[in-house]
C-alpha cells in the first residue's frame, strides 16, 4: 500500500497506544520502514526485482524491531532493558505493513526464508482513496481531540473495524466478480484471477487457459455492481512453463524459453510478475532468440509494458536488458 496509509495507520495506532512523542515517531518509521527495499541506485528492474522480497517477511520484521529497538536505545541513551520494551513497538509497526501489503495486488515473500512462495490477496489497489480517506479522517479527528484517551481509542478502533468490514467487502465483491466470469464459459478447464481496480466496483478478471505448454489469457473489465462485462482482451503465451533442457543449440521457442530462465535477473522478475507472458522473435540476421518477458497485469490497458528481454545466441549466451515495448 502507499507510504502515506502506512504512515497514518502507524500514526493512529501509536495514539491508541498512548504512546510517548519519540517512541509515536519510532512507531510510523517502524511502519514505513521496509519499503527501502524499493529503492536501488542500480536502476528500475533492480528495485522491481528486490521490492517485497526478503524484507517482506516475517523474519525481517523480527529482525528490524530488534535493529530499530537497539537503535533507538542506543540513540536516546536509555537503559539497555528498555529494547524490550521497544521490541513490541516496532514489530506492530513492521506488521501492520507487512499486513496491508498482503491484501493489496503485488507478489510478497512474507514467509522467506521458509518458503519463496509469492503471496498476494488481491482485495484492494496499492492506492485505496477510501481506505486513505479514512485514515486521513481518523488522524485529524484524533488531532482535535486533543488529550481524551476513551475518545482517541475509540476513533482508532472505528477506523481499524472500518478497514477491516472495507476489506470484507472487496473479497466478497471479487468472489462474485470471479464467479460472474466461470458462468461465462462452464465447458473450459481454466483458473480465474481477479485483482483490484482504484475503484471498488471495477475488477480485472482473468481467465487463465492452458495453452500449447503456456497460457492464454482471457482478460474481462467487470463492474462488480452490476455483474456487467465493460471490456474483453486476450493474450497468448505459450510455451512459458517449459522446463525441458536447454542446452545448445538453442533451434526452437522453447529452448529459447528454458534458456531465459537459467537466468537469475530473468527468474527474480518472472517470479514476480502475477501474469507472467513471453513474446518470442528470430532474428534472421545473426540468428538471435529475443525473449521478452513482462506482466500482463501490468500490460492492461496500455500501449506499451515494462519487461526484461533476454537475446540468446544459438550457442546458449544470453545478454539481458530492460525495455518498454509496444509491439507486444
Amino acid at each position: 500500500m502507499d507510504v502515506l496509509s502506512h504512515a497514518l495507520l502507524g500514526f493512529i495506532i501509536g495514539q491508541a497506544l498512548q504512546l510517548d512523542t519519540s517512541l509515536q515517531l519510532v512507531l510510523i518509521a517502524s511502519s514505513i520502514s521496509l519499503d527501502i527495499d524499493a529503492l536501488s541506485i542500480r536502476g528500475r528492474e533492480a528495485a522491481f526485482r528486490s521490492h517485497r522480497g526478503p524484507l517482506h517477511s516475517i523474519l525481517a520484521a523480527i529482525a528490524a524491531s530488534l535493529l530499530i529497538a537497539t537503535g533507538y536505545t542506543i540513540l536516546m541513551h536509555r537503559p539497555m532493558p528498555t529494547v524490550f520494551t521497544v521490541v513490541p513497538i516496532c514489530f506492530a509497526g513492521l506488521s501492520s505493513h507487512l499486513l496491508l501489503d498482503l491484501f493489496t495486488t503485488g507478489n510478497m515473500t512474507a514467509l522467506w526464508p521458509f518458503s519463496r512462495k509469492n503471496l498476494a490477496l488481491n482485495l484492494t489497489h496499492f492506492f485505496d482513496p477510501i481506505f486513505l480517506g479514512a485514515l486521513i479522517l481518523a488522524a485529524f479527528l484524533i488531532i482535535n481531540t486533543k488529550t481524551d484517551v476513551n475518545h482517541i481509542q475509540t476513533i482508532a478502533t472505528v477506523a481499524v473495524a472500518f478497514l477491516a468490514l472495507g476489506l470484507g467487502v472487496r473479497h466478497y465483491e471479487k468472489n462474485r466478480t470471479a464467479n460472474f466470469v466461470k458462468g461465462l464459459d462452464k465447458g473450459t478447464a481454466f483458473e480465474i484471477v481477479s485483482f483490484p481496480t482504484i475503484r471498488p466496483d471495477r475488477w480485472w478478471s482473468v481467465k487463465k487457459i492452458p495453452f500449447e505448454n503456456g497460457y492464454r489469457y482471457e482478460i474481462y473489465r467487470i463492474d462488480s455492481a452490476h455483474n456487467k462485462i465493460l471490456g474483453k482482451d486476450s493474450v497468448e503465451s505459450p510455451h512459458i512453463d517449459h522446463t525441458g533442457p536447454a542446452q545448445p543449440p538453442i533451434d526452437s521457442p522453447r529452448k529459447a524459453i528454458a534458456c531465459s530462465k537459467r537466468d537469475k535477473r530473468v527468474k527474480a522478475s518472472v517470479d514476480k510478475f502475477l501474469l507472467p507472458a513471453a513474446s518470442i522473435t528470430l532474428s534472421n540476421e545473426d540468428s538471435t532468440w529475443e525473449v521478452f518477458w513482462y506482466d500482463v497485469f501490468t500490460h492492461i490497458g496500455k500501449e506499451e509494458s515494462h519487461g526484461i528481454l533476454a537475446r540468446i545466441k544459438v550457442d546458449g549466451k544470453i545478454t539481458i536488458e530492460t525495455r518498454q515495448t509496444t509491439t507486444i
